[in-house]
């Protein structure tokens, strides 16, 4: 049995359905077949550092005033964790589409890392994504999801 996926996500919380529709359903039906969320995206960035932005000094030297303190290594830490999550998302969903039952995927992810997922995702995942919507659905009724692709012309790729 062939089987298409629509997999919603943002940085902390990934869900994929299977569509089905059989000859009785007028609608096609979405069962949920995978929710995946990442404990690193729900931690407070307070709890994960020791130590305070602005607790570094710039050119190593000893601060004087607080403007001269350096919060850089904060913003480092939340692009690398960034990334992580990314790649766990992508991982996720290379699993997903690597079924060979599964021969398309639909796929809406929240606008800031639609762009980073969809270029980490595996050439195979890749192409049999066949609509990609930067939107956030994750908390969005599984009988609405549908609605929300066939009102958008299908792209296949995020545009620049």
């Amino acid at each position: 049995m062939h089987s298409k996926l629509i997999i919603v996500t943002d940085r902390g919380l990934l869900r994929a359905y299977r569509q089905t529709q059989t000859v009785n359903d007028r609608q096609p039906r979405l069962e949920l077949i995978a929710e995946l969320k990442p404990a690193e995206a729900h931690i407070k960035r307070s709890d994960q550092v020791s130590d305070q932005a602005g607790r570094f000094p710039r050119g190593g030297g000893t601060a004087v005033t607080p403007g001269d303190l350096s919060a850089g290594e904060q913003l480092q830490q939340e692009a690398e964790q960034d990334h992580r999550l990314i790649q766990q998302l992508a991982e996720k969903i290379d699993t997903l589409l690597g079924d060979a039952q599964v021969t398309a995927g639909r796929l809406a992810a929240s606008a800031p890392i639609h762009k980073q997922l969809f270029a980490a995702l595996s050439p195979i995942s890749r192409e049999k994504i066949i609509q990609v919507l930067a939107s956030n659905l994750t908390k969005t009724d599984p009988t609405e999801l549908l609605g929300h692709f066939e009102k958008v012309t299908p792209s296949i790729a995020p545009t620049s």
